[in-house]
């Protein structure tokens, strides 16, 4: 049974880039169809995907898989082992496709060859492939005129976040700037997910 099954991956799967925060891990293949029951009840299921890998690839929640047959990048949100007679047999993950990209800029410090103090905004991780979930959208009237507001819950690879940092969203083509309102590190480990909201300060 193990044997068959890592034959049809093998036969029968799509060759798959694995990446962690834009780094390149490994290259294999994997089978790969739609999730049959929502694991998280708030995100669409046409966003589903399942895949199903051999036992020696390591597979962790927040890695990028990208299939490199129709292009989609998944995150993994969910993962365990297939045991079959006290044997591994597959890793099974539990994905969303992404919808969008991030990129997050910091301010740091840093000193000039005469001990000046120099701050400024660095991009500390560039065109990170992310799932937004959108939480509530309206356009406001603000002085001097009407602006949008839209919230979003992002699930996004394993990162580190401060509350200053500036956050762009690719939106519909155009990269928006948000604040971050909360984050949450626990629901699925290893995966970081976000709430941010629309950044209207200039």
């Amino acid at each position: 049974m193990i044997e068959t099954k890592r034959e049809i991956i093998l036969e029968e799967g799509v060759p798959v880039t694995i990446y962690d925060k834009g780094e390149e891990l490994k290259e294999t293949i994997a089978l790969i169809g739609k999730a049959t029951r929502q694991f998280a009840s708030e995100i669409s299921l046409e966003s589903h995907r399942q895949g199903q890998f051999l036992p020696t690839t390591e597979i962790r929640n927040g890695l990028i898989v990208k299939n490199k047959i129709v292009g989609e990048d998944y995150i993994v949100v969910a993962n365990y082992p297939e045991v079959i007679d006290r044997q591994l047999c597959t890793i099974i993950a539990r994905m969303i496709v992404c919808n969008s990209k991030m990129t997050v800029g910091r301010l740091v410090e840093d000193a000039d060859h005469r001990g000046k103090i120099i701050r400024e905004f660095k991009e500390i991780y560039s065109n990170l492939s992310i799932y937004a979930e959108p939480l509530e959208s309206e356009v406001r009237q603000m002085d001097p005129g009407k602006a949008p507001k839209s919230r979003y819950k992002i699930y996004a690879p394993s990162i580190e976040l401060d509350i200053e940092d500036q956050i762009q969203i690719d939106v519909g083509g155009v990269m928006m700037p948000f604040k971050l309102m909360g984050y949450d590190y626990l629901t699925f480990p290893g995966l970081t997910v976000l709430e941010v909201v629309t950044e209207t300060r200039r």
